[in-house]
């Protein structure tokens, strides 16, 4: 914007290329309602802009998630008779996969097409990405069958996006079988990929898949982030595998790894559907010292740990603790302690 105020300064004359160029670089910074503004002070002189002009606006769009501003561009395109190309559409598509809209990059798609364009890996890509974020696990795998029926190679981006999509739509059979296949398709998983795998597993409570992965990401010298580690743990927790949870949280811990208080509150409660109270307890400590503070579902698991291994002192004991400190419960926790007497 500095060279573009500079030339003006020094009256010399600004171009299509110009004014391209600029907004371009708005887009990239996120300031989507620059590039407009300079949309905007063009058409209001005596330039004209091309489609790569709508094009850099668009694709400020997709980084800004403004998928209702990339809409109305196709508006003024088209007014203005400007065609949108492959690149439009894709833009358009990424906007709305921000902006979680995945029927409307669907529409996007099949208008796409319908205008004899070829969408690219990026559109898929996008729109595959848009339905997972909705966690519409049919609409991605017709869209990675359709893009492979184009002889489209679906990329890491393309598949971990799908992957994730199946995930999200509780089918983690599908979302394990097309991690299996990936390399079969020259695609190799990178940790994303196998995050995505282990929160599908972890979901269908899949537990002995979801450590069966994180184990092999490791020896392939893949780095398990917390939410990988989160995802299986919480997996042993819904197979009530105590045990499990616990060790996870061991190899959390010596990896290197900061759990969070999501890691701890699922390992409790891992312990408190087998009635192991004191391991429950054992663990706030270990958190507390990690000076990770408890949360609500925390204090309920523990609660609860203790109500079914029938330790109604405990339970009373943990109610006055939070009390006297001014933490907060809720009429779970009550509930599990009226149990436990």
């Amino acid at each position: 914007l500095g060279l573009l105020k500079a030339m003006l300064d020094n009256e010399m004359a600004l171009d299509v290329i110009s004014y391209t160029a600029a907004i371009s670089a708005c887009g990239r910074g996120g300031s989507w309602q620059q590039t407009f503004a300079l949309l905007g002070e063009m058409q209001n002189g005596v330039l004209r802009p091309n489609v790569l002009t709508y094009n850099a606006a668009n694709s400020a769009c997709a980084v800004a998630a403004e998928w209702q501003q990339s809409l109305q561009l196709f508006v003024v395109m088209r007014r203005n008779d400007v065609v949108p190309d492959t690149v439009t559409y894709s833009a358009a598509i990424s906007a709305c996969e921000k902006g979680e809209q995945w029927q409307r990059a669907i529409v996007l798609l099949g208008s796409m097409q319908n205008e004899d364009l070829l969408p690219n890996v990026i559109t898929f890509s996008a729109a595959i990405s848009a339905c997972e974020k909705c966690g519409g696990s049919q609409q991605a795998l017709g869209l990675l069958k359709a893009m492979r029926q184009d002889v489209l190679l679906p990329n890491v981006i393309t598949c971990n996006a799908a992957v994730s999509a199946c995930g999200k739509g509780e089918q983690w059979q599908q979302a394990l079988g097309l991690f299996l296949t990936m390399q079969d398709h020259d695609v190799t998983p990178n940790p994303t990929s196998y995050a995505a795998a282990i929160s599908a597993c972890g979901k269908g409570s899949q537990w002995q898949q979801a450590v069966s992965l994180l184990e092999v990401m490791r020896s392939e010298d893949l780095v398990p982030g917390v939410i990988s580690y989160n995802s299986v743990i919480s997996a042993c927790e819904k197979g009530e595998q105590w045990q499990q949870a616990l060790g996870i949280l061991e190899v959390m811990q010596n990896s290197g790894a900061v759990p969070n208080v999501i890691t701890y509150s699922a390992v409790i409660s891992a312990c408190k559907e087998d009635g192991q109270w004191q391991q429950a307890f054992g663990i706030l400590t270990m958190m507390q010292s990690a000076g990770v503070l408890p949360v609500v579902i925390t204090y309920n698991a523990i609660v609860s740990g203790c109500g079914n291994a029938q330790q109604w002192q405990q339970a009373i004991a943990l109610l006055d603790f939070v009390h006297r400190n001014a933490l907060v419960v809720d009429v779970i926790s009550y509930n599990a302690a009226i149990n436990a007497c």
